[in-house]
């Protein structure tokens, strides 16, 4: 009974602490249901940026473009800019492939365009200048296919120290014709365009996923006719292709991620047996020399096979500190149904997804998984996200909605974790106490350490957002 009085009040004192300090709501704005990859970027402590994208393909309905806000220091809306994607005839299709900050100064965006009418394939890099607040749209790479049905997939992705952008076109394969992976690398500082290649394969042989490293090389996750569902593992650079296997682990491994400590780069990955019975799909973590080719540990992740429905694990925020790595990951899983988007007017119902069960998965520099913290935080339709990371000199800070200890509710916050785990009384600030309503956005959180200011949001309703600042906050 003790335990529970005192941790009561000191819900109540922590409450109490965090409420007080000063908060200055910006303009609410609207934003339409349909924009995809919502982000803060080009942060200072003048203005920050929203970046967002509607792709919708749809005849006469279709809308294409980038849209980008600008807000001032009190967070009130400037100005918004937009970009239509790139547009050659009605049977033109686009696909937004993603969007990547270059040092701060600007903001690249890729965009595929490809018409069945003159069988071209164009990849725009559409750059946008905080400076001029201008657009400048460039294509760089181009390519014939010869059906719709046929004209491969391309892919946009930035190495985990942001210094490269890879882009990769991947042509329509199968049984009979062998597969090709055209690749673009960019320089991540610049924009600039470094080096083009084509990575052919052999035929029955088939790419899972691929991803960029820290130094620039282009990681395939294959499997070829020899291996059956095995994966194996084709290094590409602007010279050569490097062939390298997981030795006698029987694996198959989802979308990797690949960083560096120092001049080593290492390739982490949810796997399981590519033969035999499987606990799940993500049971494994997997940790990989890239230089040596050798795995040095698979370690089994036991919470995550109580997941039910368990569709994917994300990587969240990966940090190197103190002989150890840490790796935030988090959860979409399947939590129900919702009309097809496609036919608004029909009866179809489509899978619906939720993101959660975040956890903290510590290794020490010889691959193994020493802890796993699990993080017991409130779940949240797709798109929006369950949590986010901030690394703050070497502080780990979630922005989250958390379950208080003999509580049923959960509370909105910033929180310092007190060696990896959730403390209550490390709670910084809160948003519950602000008048205006609206639920918290855990995917935003920006701190701007010359300024002593936190930058988060709120949504009201489904169309309408405001950000707010949390001022003199010491992280």
């Amino acid at each position: 009974m003790k335990t529970k009085i005192a941790s009561f009040f000191f819900l109540l004192v922590s409450l109490t602490a965090v409420s007080q300090r000063q908060k200055e709501i910006g303009t609410k704005f609207d934003y339409d249901e349909r924009e995809t990859d919502l982000k803060v970027v080009l942060v200072d402590n003048y203005n920050h940026y929203m970046s967002s994208a509607i792709n919708v393909d749809a005849s006469m309905q279709s809308v294409n473009k980038i849209i980008i806000r600008k807000f001032d220091q009190k967070n009130q809306l400037v100005e918004t800019f937009t970009e239509e994607f790139p547009y050659k005839d009605v049977f033109t299709l686009h696909t937004y492939l993603g969007s990547f900050e270059l040092q701060n100064e600007k903001l690249v965006v890729f965009v595929d365009c490809y018409s069945n009418k003159t069988k071209k394939k164009e990849i725009f890099q559409i750059t946008f200048d905080k400076k001029t607040n201008l657009f400048d749209k460039k294509v760089i790479a181009e390519y014939t296919f010869e059906s719709i049905t046929k004209s491969g997939t391309t892919y946009a992705m930035v190495s985990q120290n942001k210094n490269y952008i890879g882009i990769v076109y991947s042509k329509y394969a199968n049984k009979k014709i062998a597969e090709e992976n055209q690749c673009t690398l960019i320089d991540g500082r610049t924009g600039d365009l470094l080096w083009q290649k084509d990575v052919p394969f052999p035929l029955l042989s088939f790419t899972e996923s691929v991803v960029l490293s820290d130094s620039g090389k282009f990681i395939f996750a294959r499997t070829t006719k020899e291996t059956g569902s095995q994966n194996v593992l084709a290094i590409a650079d602007g010279n050569t292709v490097e062939s390298k296997d997981f030795g006698k682990e029987d694996v198959k491994i989802k979308k990797p991620l690949v960083f560096s400590i120092g001049s080593n780069e290492y390739l982490i990955a949810f796997n399981n047996y590519a033969h035999g019975i499987n606990r799940g799909e993500y049971d494994k973590v997997l940790f990989y020399d890239l230089n040596a080719g050798t795995v040095l540990k698979n370690n089994r992740v036991e919470s995550l096979e109580k997941i039910k429905d368990l569709s994917r694990v994300n990587f969240n925020n990966l940090s190197i500190q103190n002989d150890e790595i840490y790796l935030f990951v988090d959860s979409d899983f399947k939590s129900g149904t919702k009309p097809d988007p496609t036919f608004p007017n029909s009866t179809f119902k489509v899978a619906e997804y939720s993101n959660g069960y975040p956890s903290l998965l510590i290794f020490d520099t010889k691959g193994t998984l020493t802890r796993t913290e699990d993080f017991d935080v409130l779940p949240f339709k797709e798109p929006s996200k369950s949590m986010s990371v901030m690394n703050i000199k070497g502080n780990y800070f979630l922005n989250s909605y958390i379950k208080y200890p003999h509580s049923s509710s959960f509370f909105d916050g910033i929180y310092r974790l007190n060696n990896g785990a959730i403390d209550q009384s490390l709670k910084i600030t809160s948003l519950e106490d602000i008048k205006e309503g609206g639920i918290v956005l855990t995917k935003f959180s920006n701190y701007l350490p010359d300024a002593k200011r936190l930058i988060i949001a709120k949504s009201y309703g489904s169309n309408k957002m405001a950000f707010v600042n949390v001022l003199d906050i010491q992280l």
